[in-house]
């Protein structure tokens, strides 16, 4: 399931119209319609407050199956500037 199709679906169950999460949740009435709609400009703290607003909470996770970073090449050091 995608993100705006869950919010949608939490929203729903919650009886919130767009209007009410937008303000429970302290965002635009524009951004929960192109949130739910996943358009790929939102905001991911207006995201974060959304999902607050809904009962949640946002984490990140490794994806056991996306490349390791340890098996990735290792990157040039960087580079010194005068002033650092």
């Amino acid at each position: 399931m995608d993100l705006g199709s869950f919010v949608r679906e939490r929203r729903r169950a919650l009886n919130l119209t767009q209007s009410q999460l937008a303000v429970r949740a302290g965002v635009g009435l524009n951004f929960v319609y192109q949130l739910e709609k996943n358009k790929p400009s939102v905001q991911l703290n207006c995201t974060r407050q959304v999902l607050e607003a809904l009962g949640y909470v946002l984490t990140v996770e490794p994806d056991p199956e996306a490349v390791s970073w340890s098996a990735l090449p290792s990157l040039p050091p960087a580079r010194q500037l005068p002033w650092d």
